[in-house]
């Protein structure tokens, strides 16, 4: 599973190429420079990839509908709200008081940070 993982420096555009040649899924996590870097119109090889990409459209209002739109004739765009479950704790956390369970959850953000999960409608391959 390792030599299919492949984990780098700085990203440029061209750098998605490599979505042209293997099935990708593009895990973007960048604290808002997802708005500069996630660009089919600059980077069209990424019209091939599945894409998940935390959006910070607390730095940055309505950044989550502007990505979307960019990958909406190439992709099924779905967007994840942010969501505090508790279910997702262990169970020896049942222990601990309700802000301590809170607070393990939280991710002390200003604003909203929901996820763009956006499958390839046409893989190119």
């Amino acid at each position: 599973m390792a030599a299919r993982i492949s984990i780098g420096g700085t990203f440029e555009h061209s750098d998605f190429d490599l979505c042209l040649r293997q099935p990708t899924l593009v895990l973007c996590d960048i604290e808002g420079a997802e708005e500069a870097l996630l660009d089919p119109l600059k980077s069209p090889s990424l019209k091939a990839a599945d894409i998940l990409v935390e959006v910070h459209d607390c730095f940055n209002d309505g950044l989550s509908e502007e990505i979307a739109a960019r990958f909406k004739t190439s992709h099924s765009v779905a967007k994840i709200n942010r969501d505090v479950d508790m279910s997702a704790l262990p169970d020896w956390m049942e222990t601990l008081s309700d802000m301590d369970r809170l607070m393990a959850l939280w991710e002390w953000r200003i604003g909203p940070t929901p996820w763009l999960w956006m499958q390839a409608r046409d893989r190119i391959l």
